[in-house]
């Protein structure tokens, strides 16, 4: 796999390449553009379960906050607060806030498709994005925002504002947050049957597609994977032939949880190349040791991409062309022999069993 671009940014929850399966089986989540975060977003099936919000040294300030329902009025008129200490300490619970909603399932109050909240936090970061600043500490108040709306489901006021942010003019991690934030939506969405409908948004998504950034793409990818539409099925058979790695192999997942059997011959790259030794003195890094971590950590994404390709051709096994199969059962009883790694060689196995059962 392309290790340059992995350590660039990845997130992830398939383990990405980026894609959409089963909801919760399908291929492949991707936090901020950093080695991990793309490559999960690389690496991570099905839905994306999203990476959420700092400031736990919050959470004891506002921990009581959780239990009734003038909680979160209460949090969000920190937002409106002049007092900046104030505006972020809301801002932070309120994110806590949602996650511990959402993690009460029917329990809860619902708080995602709360209209309130996402017309605070959409007021919020459209503000935050009429400051023409490269401040860090700005960036860093949009990036959360713009996660922190990937918890809501008000699709009609959040999206406008996560178009705004997807555009040129923001900083690059602002702009990957908007996007990811999108597949959350979708993702959610998916594990009730449903699809997002908002034409603006898919649009905005299949644009940051074709953005000369590959992390960039590699997000878009893994996103459209998600989103319906025949624009987006062209879009996908046209990423298989990315210039990025990661990018062509999130947009090959992406295809084979729609059930489309276009990106095969980049999944068969994948059990080609993903089961290959890392070479330690071509990771970054300034020493050997880390050379080494950086190593590891790649070796890992190798395995979970892998993984990935294994359950996609599993899922496609009655498509697949005579030819197709036969290059698929060939690299598989490869692994299923030859790889080191035991997980590897009963995955491979596995899946050769079910490809020769058709």
């Amino acid at each position: 796999m392309d290790s340059n671009s992995s350590s660039a940014y990845s997130t992830g929850p398939e383990t990405p390449a980026h894609s959409t399966l089963p909801p919760n089986e399908q291929l492949p989540p991707v936090q901020p553009p950093s080695a991990s975060f793309i490559m999960q977003l690389f690496l991570v099936p099905g839905l994306i379960v999203a990476v959420v919000v700092g400031s736990m040294a919050l959470f004891g300030a506002y921990g009581k906050l959780f239990s009734s329902e003038l909680d979160w009025r209460h949090v969000v008129s920190e937002l409106r607060s002049t007092n900046e200490h104030r505006r972020w300490r809301g801002a932070n619970a309120l994110a806590q806030v949602l996650q511990a909603d959402a993690n009460l399932g029917e329990s809860g109050q619902h708080l995602s498709s709360n209209e309130q909240i996402a017309k605070e936090l959409a007021t919020l970061l459209d503000e935050l994005l009429k400051q023409p600043t490269s401040d860090p500490e700005l960036i860093t108040h949009q990036s959360f925002v713009v996660r922190t709306l990937g918890w809501l489901d008000s699709e009609s006021i959040i999206f406008p504002t996560l178009i705004n942010a997807m555009q040129p003019k923001n900083e690059i991690l602002i702009r990957l947050d908007a996007v990811e934030a999108v597949a959350k939506v979708a993702g959610r969405k998916a594990q009730t049957n449903g699809s997002i409908a908002d034409k603006d948004v898919i649009e905005q998504v299949i644009e940051c597609s074709r953005d000369e950034n590959p992390l960039m793409r590699q997000v878009a990818a893994f996103t459209l994977g998600l989103l319906p539409g025949d624009d987006v099925d062209q879009r996908l058979k046209v990423m298989i032939s990315d210039a990025d790695t990661n990018a062509r192999t999130n947009s090959a997942f992406a295809l084979a949880r729609r059930g489309a059997t276009d990106g095969v011959s980049v999944m068969i790259d994948v059990l080609k190349t993903a089961s290959l030794k890392v070479d330690v003195a071509s990771m970054p890094g300034p020493s050997e040791p880390e050379k080494r971590n950086q190593a590891v950590k790649q070796q890992e994404i190798n395995g979970k991409v892998l993984f990935n390709t294994f359950r996609a051709f599993r899922e496609l096994k009655a498509k697949l062309s005579d030819d197709q199969r036969q290059q698929a059962l060939v690299e598989c009883e490869r692994l299923a022999k030859d790889s080191e790694f035991l997980r590897i060689r009963m995955d491979a196995g596995l899946t050769v069993s079910e490809l020769k059962s058709k």
